[in-house]
């Protein structure tokens, strides 16, 4: 079933459809067909994966609303038998991948998707839901006898498991049994009311096919990794409690501080918050009016490479929350140097460069802050023009304590406390900067103001738990080396039970879900490296249909990167795509469509991508700033691990591969 083919058989659909084009795939189209085909009456809806517009799980694939037959969610599954390694009698399926097995239940997913409907309704509804909700399993690639006869007594056949041959029955089957249940009451449909309030649940057509990620659809075979990481997309974008909370509090005046482990969304609950803000400023005419021309948010990071991202994260949540563009001028998104240089063009201080001799970065901070002192002072009009309502600090960790004292008083005079918000991991320390004492700053960040992340909604379990072991030298030669408080936040996530220890190794339990184990792979020569590299990406792009962007290669040197990349180029009918080398284009985004993606860890960091290959493992020291970059750059995967090294496995490698046998 094409994508052509569905189109032509929804222009003769007599029912309505909506959202057919988010059918990703060939089983999920050919389901949706197959009930639009069988589906005569013009008053039922069908939607293809609808959101609803308070959700924090996965949109299922189709449901019918229907005056007749009521509602019903149906989730496709399109593997084919041979991929199903073992079941069991909850309707659980454990999937044979590349990456390992993974176990998937399809009717816990569609049973919760169906009950986030209802309840979603329900809220809207002033009387009781009467109109009947019913969820189904359908697997288009399994024929019935075909699955009996594997699993024989074993096999699970619930009403609700609908197979090849029963797809043209669903629909009908629905309606005759709604009819039944209509006359057993009384009724010709279902109360108006109740298909009103579905309606309600979920909103209006902007929320309910909000713009799609820049992920075109394709057809991608079952149970390789491209389809794995096509069908995560779908529920990464999707955000967490947690997130929604912090996206949808009122930071208006005073500072806030958000602590987060990696991968917990705190460059997302950055942008969502934002673009609520400005939203909301909008819709203010008098405020907007009256200061239209001077209102002023900066977004500063340290490092140049996550200004693009970041950019587009905020345009993102703003055009998701309003469906139109951010207004211009409305916020700027600066790497802190670039912001100093900024402000040296318009006369706050003299620019002062980042390697000049004899000064290091707090001293560049401490004689900004004297140049910033005297423009105060003596020349309140020019610090007035540039100064900010807000200022969002991404990457905290990257920043001294001077530097935080500059940015606060960047903040426009009128301001009894700054509005400077925070967001930062001290794990993800990379250039060893000591956690700043944020009442000697004057920043009160106590109770309401404070927030931590707890939940890595990005990394399965297995990646950020061998990550953290190597982080905090579980498996090191000399532990005592090993400063665990250097990343002070352990100690409240032990607090909170988010990680315990069993005979030294570090558990991690913020991140639920689960993935196959990370892969450590020793060859004897950087040459070999590099063959390696080229088979993996073959094997990766061609066999197991990844998308490029879907992949990104990290190193800790830039030098071993370019050489890398320069083989690569270089192997003219190897059939890779295009190679972006991220820090020789610092202003592009990374993870560009069509392109591989080549950075250093510095480079990287902020940035995550569902496969990454780390290189040269061996040209990590051991040290607590080495350390903290390997596991920045761990962290950025997504769903798929490897690290490489040459030589001697030692130092971080070994670590690592002692964590993942612990794993």
């Amino acid at each position: 079933m094409t994508k052509r083919e569905l189109e032509r058989i929804v222009q003769k659909a007599s029912c309505r459809v909506f959202g057919w084009e988010d059918a990703s795939n060939e089983s999920h189209r050919q389901v949706l067909a197959e009930i639009i085909r069988t589906t005569h009456t013009s008053d039922t809806l069908i939607l293809c994966e609808p959101s609803l517009t308070r959700s924090t799980t996965r949109p299922p694939d189709i449901v019918i609303v229907c005056p007749l037959r009521g509602i019903a969610v149906v989730e496709v599954k399109g593997f084919d038998l041979g991929a199903i390694t073992s079941i069991d009698p909850g309707g659980g399926f454990v999937l044979h991948y590349e990456g390992g097995a993974r176990g998937r239940n399809p009717f816990h997913q569609v049973r919760n998707a169906m009950f986030d409907i209802k309840d979603a309704a329900q809220r809207v509804h002033a009387g009781t839901l009467n109109i009947p909700f019913r969820y189904f399993v359908a697997m288009p690639r399994i024929k019935r006898v075909v699955w009996t006869a594997k699993w024989r007594e074993s096999a699970p056949t619930p009403e609700q498991l609908i197979f090849q041959e029963d797809l043209s029955r669903l629909s009908p089957a629905l309606l005759q049994a709604g009819m039944k249940r209509l006359e057993a009451i009384g009724r010709e449909t279902w109360p108006a009311a109740d298909l009103s309030a579905i309606q309600c649940a979920f909103g209006d057509t902007s929320v309910l096919f909000p713009i799609p990620e820049e992920r075109p659809q394709r057809r991608v075979r079952e149970t390789t990794l491209g389809e794995m990481f096509d069908e995560g997309a779908e529920v990464y974008k999707v955000l967490s409690d947690e997130q929604q909370k912090l996206s949808a509090q009122f930071w208006e005046r005073g500072p806030r501080i958000v602590r987060g482990v990696a991968g917990s969304g705190k460059t997302i609950v950055l942008a969502n918050n934002l673009a609520r803000r400005i939203h909301r400023l909008e819709r203010q005419p008098e405020l907007f009016e009256e200061r239209k021309d001077n209102l002023s948010f900066l977004v500063v990071c340290f490092n140049r490479t996550l200004v693009p991202f970041v950019e587009k994260k905020i345009e993102t949540a703003y055009r998701q929350r309003t469906g139109a563009s951010l207004p211009d001028g409305a916020v700027r998104v600066m790497a802190f140097n670039r912001l100093m240089w900024h402000l040296a063009e318009k006369g706050i201080w003299r620019y002062q460069k980042v390697f000049e001799k004899g000064k290091n970065d707090r001293d560049r901070a401490i004689q900004y802050l004297a140049d910033l002192d005297y423009v105060k002072q003596n020349d309140t009009s020019t610090f007035d023009a540039f100064a900010y309502d807000a200022i969002y600090c991404d990457e905290g960790q990257d920043f001294l304590e001077e530097e935080f004292t500059l940015l606060s008083q960047l903040l426009r005079r009128n301001q009894t406390e700054p509005s400077l918000f925070v967001f930062y991991d001290d794990a993800q320390n990379l250039y060893g900067r000591a956690r700043p004492n944020w009442q000697s700053l004057g920043l009160n960040v106590v109770g309401q103001r404070s927030h931590i992340m707890t939940e890595c909604f990005r990394n399965t379990r297995q990646i950020v738990e061998v990550a953290f072991n190597v982080l905090y030298g579980t498996f090191a030669e000399h532990k005592s080396k090993v400063p665990s408080r250097a990343f002070g936040d352990v100690s409240t996530l032990v607090d909170k039970g988010l990680i315990t220890e069993q005979d030294g190794y570090k558990k991690v339990h913020f991140a639920q879900r689960s993935g196959g184990r990370p892969i450590a792979t020793a060859v004897p020569t950087e040459n070999a490296e590099n063959i390696h590299i080229l088979n993996r990406l073959r094997w990766l792009i061609d066999e197991q249909e990844v998308r490029p962007e879907d992949i990104l290669i990290l190193g800790f040197r830039k030098e071993r990167i370019e050489q890398l990349a320069v083989f690569l180029r270089s192997e003219r009918n190897s059939g890779l795509p295009e190679i972006h080398v991220a820090f020789k284009e610092k202003d592009e985004i990374l993870g560009q469509r069509h392109r591989l993606t080549m950075s250093t860890v510095a480079s990287a960091k902020g940035y995550d991508a569902y496969c990454v290959l780390l290189v040269s493992a061996c040209e990590f020291k051991t040290d607590v700033d080495s350390r903290a970059t390997f596991y920045v750059a761990c962290t950025r995967a997504i769903e798929y691990l490897e690290v490489t090294t040459y030589g001697q496995p030692d130092g971080l490698f070994a670590e690592f591969q002692h964590a993942i046998d612990q794993v």
